[in-house]
Order: structure tokens, then sequence, then C-alpha cells
């Protein structure tokens, strides 16, 4: 099998393989939908202070991911559901209920494990005791479906899952699906990729490299990329969270618009510098859409530029033809437009940040005088 999960997920829907074929992919699609809508929700929540531009933000935002929302929906993909439940999570622990937004993303995490990324952003910010539940929670999810297995079945198939799904990247490289993350987007453009060695026969993509570069030398440069990429988004996310600490606001649903504008950062990074990312992953765009067009609507730069991205994302997939969506895909259009949304997420930290450091030097320098004068 291409895909694989840990043995938690084959216990928490076991019970649908008791249905009917027919009645259990309507659950399915069921649980999807809902999902989308708890995804939305968990963002709404975090903005609740109302501003002229909602509704174009919004707009915007649907426009920008409603592509990926679609595949999703159409593959009957579980990212929809682990992409709401990590969205549900951060938001819940943004306003600090750190028990359900821990046990959300536990269970994201126990399902697939990429919502873990997001957990270096409460490293960060100090969050140890949410940082503790969630991997007791992810200890006792994992641990839960011995009671069924066994405890050696049960290791066996975590040691396989991690063989495979880990482990087993090259597989998942040449079978999969399209890899949209910075790897992926060098192996095509400076490697000669082979699809002929797919296993299911899907291999009628054009060739866009380049260069003939040997892998080895691509991984290499992806490894270096990413580790620097990494290490500047952390650093911003860190520096970001400092200055927050240090002027806290007094505005709590400000304070907790404000950190949903690095997490959206860390998202993008996510999906950048991951060994491999599939177009369903970039649902995950949403909250970074959502994130950077409530904190910049009113930069005309960040806002052309959001709404140029959504006008290439609700176009291109139109466009007709099975060889022009082909060419798309390798080409990359989606990797280039989620890094234009990456830029625009550390472009609109940065300036926040500044903007926030500014004032708090204008306030101790004003504080300063007055007491001056006092004396």
């Amino acid at each position: 099998m291409d895909y694989r999960y840990l043995p938690f997920f084959i216990l928490v829907f076991a019970p649908l393989s008791l249905l009917p074929y027919t009645f259990a992919a309507y659950v399915w699609h069921l649980l999807d939908t809902l999902a989308i809508v708890v995804a939305v929700v968990s963002i709404a929540s975090i903005y609740r202070t109302e501003f002229p531009g909602r509704a174009k933000v919004w707009s915007v935002a649907f426009f920008t991911v409603a592509p990926y929302f679609a595949m999703a929906l159409d593959y009957g993909n579980v990212q929809l559901i682990v992409t709401a439940m990590m969205f549900a999570g951060l938001s819940l622990a943004l306003k600090r209920r750190d028990v359900p937004a821990a046990a959300l993303l536990a269970i994201a995490t126990a399902v697939k494990i990429v919502p873990a990324v997001t957990l270096v952003y409460f490293a960060i910010t100090r969050r140890f005791r949410l940082l503790g539940l969630v991997i007791v929670i992810i200890a006792a999810l994992n641990l839960l479906p011995s009671v069924y297995f066994g405890i050696a079945g049960n290791t066996e198939l975590v040691a396989r899952w991690y063989d495979h799904v880990i482990r087993g990247q090259e597989f998942h490289e040449t079978n999969g699906p399209i890899n949209l993350s910075v790897k992926g987007q060098l192996r095509r453009t400076f490697t000669e990729v082979d699809y002929t060695r797919r296993v299911d026969g899907d291999y009628r993509y054009p060739a866009v490299n380049i260069a003939t570069w040997p892998v080895s030398t691509i991984d290499r440069i992806w490894l270096a990329l990413s580790a620097c990429s990494a290490l500047a988004g952390l650093g911003l996310i860190w520096w970001s969270s400092s200055s927050r600490r240090a002027g806290a606001l007094r505005d709590v649903d400000q304070g907790v618009a404000l950190e949903a504008l690095p997490l959206g950062l860390l998202i993008c990074l996510m999906l950048f510098v991951g060994p491999l990312t599939s177009k369903v992953y970039l649902v995950a765009l949403l909250w970074p859409v959502v994130a950077v067009a409530m904190a910049a609507w009113d930069q005309p730069l960040v806002r052309r530029v959001l709404v140029a991205t959504a006008l290439l994302s609700s176009v291109l997939p139109l466009m007709p033809g099975r060889n022009i969506q082909r060419l798309l895909l390798v080409a990359g259009v989606d990797f280039y437009l989620s890094t234009v949304i990456f830029a625009l997420l550390a472009f609109t930290l940065v300036r926040s940040t500044r903007a926030r450091l500014r004032l708090r030097h204008v306030a101790g320098a004003a504080g300063d005088k007055v007491a001056t004068s006092e004396y």
C-alpha cells in the first residue's frame, strides 16, 4: 500500500467497515464536510474584532484554497479531518484552553505526523504544560491499540509504519502524488524524473527539468535550503514572540489574533521544507491566508498580491485539458503560490514586530520624559 497509518487510525474508523460500502462512503463524506466547517469556524473564532474588510478577506481565502478543498473532498482524503482538528487545537491553544487543545493536537498527530511540526511554536513560546499534555496523550493513543492487537502486535505495526512512512521516503517520492515541497520542485527542475517507475501506471507527466544533476546533489541542496529556511523561520517566530511577551497587550483578542500570524508562518514552513507535500496538504493554507490578510489588508502590496494569488489559484484548475493540468502540476504552480503566501507572512510578521517595537520604544521614551518632568 502507498499510504499507511498508525494502528490508532485503524481502530477509530474500523466501525465504518461494518456498514454497506455506499453508506460508509456517505458517512465519510459527511465527516469531511463537517471538517471544513470546523476548520473555518476555528479560524473565525480567533478574529472577534470587526473590521470593514472581513468579507473581502474571506472571499480571497475562499478562492485561494477552494481547489485544494475540492480535491480533498473528491478524493475523500483524511487530510481534511486532520487539518480541521489541527486548526481547532491551535485556536483553543491560543485562547489558553490547554486540555482540549492538547487532545485535538494529539489526535491529529496520531493520525498523521505532520501536525507535530506546529508544536515547535509552543516550545518557542514556553507553553510546556501544553506540550507535556500533547506528548502524554499521543503516547496513550498509540498504546491503546495494544488492547486489540496485543503489545507485540501493536509494536510491530508501529515499526512497519515507521519504516514505510518515515524511513521509506523514496517510495513515496516515486509513487506518491507530485511533491509540492521545495524538495520535489528542485528534483523536477534540476534532475531527470523517470515517471515510468510509478507502480500505478500514472506516468504521463511532461519533463520540465532544465538540468540533469545527480539526485544526491539536489537532495543536499534541499537539506541545506531547508535548514536555512527553518532556522530563519523559527528565529523570526522567536523574535516576534519575544516582542509580544515584552510588551503584553491589554486587548486579549488582539493578542490571540497576533499569535495566529507566526503559526501561519510555521504552517507554510512545514509545507515548504517537508520531504513530501501533496496537493491536498495545501488545504492548510487556509490559516496562513486568513492570518496575513487580517493582519495586513490595509497594505496595498500585500492586498494586491493576495488577490492575484487567489485569482491564479482558482482560475488555473479550470483550464481544460489533462495535458495542461499535468504540466501545471509538475511545473509547480501550486508550489510557487504557496511560497508567495509564505513570503507574505514573513514580510508581514517582520513589519508588525518592528511596528510593535517602535511603539514600545516611543511609549518608553514618553514615560521617561514624564518621569523626568515630575522629578
